[in-house]
């Protein structure tokens, strides 16, 4: 009669923590996630613009729109792979010195990439690549936020159209940057996201209407493939290969060497694909722990391309959007990666 109902209790145990091992999960997943980390943050940055960009594309060219449905779900699976890996954060880092620099960096960055792009006339791709590299040259501790903050800074005036509220739009990237400290590095085009938030959610505050454009037709967007790839496989050539850093690689690839060249050979296409130039360079910042070598390179690349054509009409003239596309198409390429090497090992 014991050993009976010493059975019993097993199975009833067994059963509770089977049933339960779901809740757990969940609740081990949100104790992982403190209220100050910019993940969830980031995270719904991208997969709002990615979902949008699949619903333009299934409805424009149904293939496409297959493509991106698999684009964004190995989104959705990398977020969730983040999350459960997400290392502790202190919070005393919000009130730090460093902090508070890296906020000013970004504050600084998209006021004075909004200055020449708009007062000089330089134009937002030339800005961003003049003050990033600038300030990874000046001042090299506070490179990479004022990089982001030069994002920001490349806003269209016909969204934000003055330096009050590009400093709202610089002042939430900045907060953002702070709590997104240890989290998703390593992704290019992280930095882009950071601003993206900030240039989205000012323009709602200030109820600001963002600026649709077309789908580019097929031969264009051929031809933004092939920049989008080039330009991403060139920076992380510069970046990794000869060892000049991601800051440096992206501003001189994507914004300085594209920025002057590409409208000047293109007249007609050459505006809109330096544009891409810059968006793909953010894919090629990316570190060589997330993205290995110039084969997951070239795809990350390639979804960058693709997610840029079909988010041409949504959110337009938000600063960071094009590092929100190389952001989570970096995140793609290498979770792609990895579902591929444990078939490979279980094979």
């Amino acid at each position: 009669m014991h050993e009976h109902s010493t059975a019993q209790d097993h199975a009833t145990l067994q059963e509770q923590s089977t049933t339960t091992r779901p809740s757990l999960r969940i609740q081990g997943l949100s104790q992982r996630i403190p209220w100050f980390s910019g993940l969830p943050i980031l995270a719904v940055m991208t997969v709002v613009l990615f979902a949008l960009a699949t619903q333009q594309a299934w409805v424009s060219h149904p293939a496409a729109g297959a493509a991106t449905i698999l684009i964004l779900a190995l989104l959705l699976l990398t977020l969730l792979r983040e999350a459960q890996t997400l290392s502790e954060v202190e919070p005393s880092r919000l009130v730090s010195r460093a902090a508070l620099y890296n906020f000013t960096g970004v504050v600084g960055g998209a006021l004075t990439t909004y200055a020449l792009s708009v007062d000089l006339g330089l134009g937002a791709v030339v800005a961003a690549g003049v003050i990033g590299l600038l300030g990874a040259l000046i001042f090299p501790e506070q490179g990479v936020p004022i990089y982001c903050g030069a994002f920001v800074g490349m806003v269209s005036p016909d969204l934000l159209n003055s330096l009050p509220h590009v400093l709202l739009a610089g002042v939430i990237a900045g907060l953002v940057f702070v709590l997104s400290t240890g989290v998703l590095d390593g992704f290019g085009g992280k930095l882009g996201t950071i601003a993206f938030t900030g240039t989205v959610v000012a323009p709602l505050l200030l109820q600001c209407e963002f600026c649709p454009a077309a789908i580019p037709p097929v031969p264009v967007a051929w031809q933004i493939m092939v920049v989008s790839v080039a330009a991403g496989v060139g920076t992380y050539w510069v970046s990794i290969t000869l060892g000049h850093g991601a800051v440096v690689a992206s501003s001189v690839v994507g914004g300085v060497v594209a920025g002057l060249v590409l409208p000047a050979v293109l007249p007609e296409t050459g505006p809109l694909l330096a544009v891409v130039a810059i968006c793909a360079s953010f894919t090629g910042m990316s570190s060589p722990e997330r993205i290995p070598n110039y084969v997951w390179m070239t795809l990350a690349s390639v979804s960058t391309g693709l997610i840029f054509i079909y988010t041409q009409p949504v959110l337009g003239g938000a600063g960071g959007k094009l590092g929100t596309i190389a952001f989570g198409s970096a995140m793609v390429a290498f979770t792609l990666k990895a579902l591929i090497d444990r078939t490979n090992l279980r094979a």
